[in-house]
């Protein structure tokens, strides 16, 4: 059981990645430079994207209840899987509540405010602040450097320049800001680094043995 968990933390982040970038490359009129991640959500094809987060989503949460069981002692311990369960959950609930149509995508739409697209709003940054924390908490005990890179990258791709980008596109400044690339980018990262704990732990654990007893010599 514990193993599944674990590789729930490795299996969440990859699928996530796939789906998106498939959907991405293959959405008519969706452009991954330019578009977020969220708007893979809408048109008739967005279901797609929505059960990909509500997936990759619960697939973290489980992650969390395997780093609880590895990890003694200290911050990691205790506020560790705190933060990789409040990204899975805010992961799955991007899902749930669909983002609103932008003054771009898609094609033809007419921009809308609506709760759920409210709700979106939130539970995106709380998304990507749980992955940020994720990566400095466990820098300590997994790879230092790369955790710490990890985490300064994200605030700097997202919670700045993805931020930037999309104000720029929605006001007519820039309809073509690269607010999809770094946003991307951020996820990207944020969600290798916990495959990279998950790959960590995998390695720590035991190797099963086989319970059928040694054959005797002839």
């Amino acid at each position: 059981m514990l193993r599944l968990r674990l590789l729930a933390g490795l299996v969440g982040p990859v699928l996530f990645t796939v789906v998106t970038l498939v959907e991405g490359l293959t959405r008519p009129g969706y452009n991954p430079l330019v578009q977020l991640i969220s708007e893979l959500a809408l048109t008739q094809r967005g279901w797609v994207e929505s059960a990909n987060f509500v997936v990759s989503g619960t697939l973290l949460v489980v992650f969390s209840g395997g780093l609880r069981r590895m990890i003694k002692g200290g911050r990691a311990a205790t506020w560790g899987p705190r933060w990789v369960a409040i990204a899975g959950t805010a992961l799955a609930a991007a899902g749930v509540f669909v983002i609103d149509p932008s003054p771009i995508y898609p094609p033809g739409a007419v921009p809308t405010r609506s709760w759920h697209g409210l709700l979106h709003q939130v539970a995106g940054p709380v998304m990507f602040l749980g992955l940020t924390l994720t990566a400095f908490v466990y820098a300590r005990r997994v790879a230092r450097p790369y955790g710490m890179t990890v985490g300064v990258l994200i605030i700097a791709l997202f919670f700045v320049g993805t931020n930037a980008m999309v104000t720029l596109s929605y006001a007519g400044a820039w309809p073509s800001a690269p607010a999809g690339l770094l946003e991307s980018a951020s996820a990207y990262l944020g969600l290798g680094w916990i495959a990279t704990l998950a790959v960590h732990l995998l390695r720590q654990l035991p190797v099963a043995q086989d319970p059928r007893p040694a054959s005797a010599s002839p």
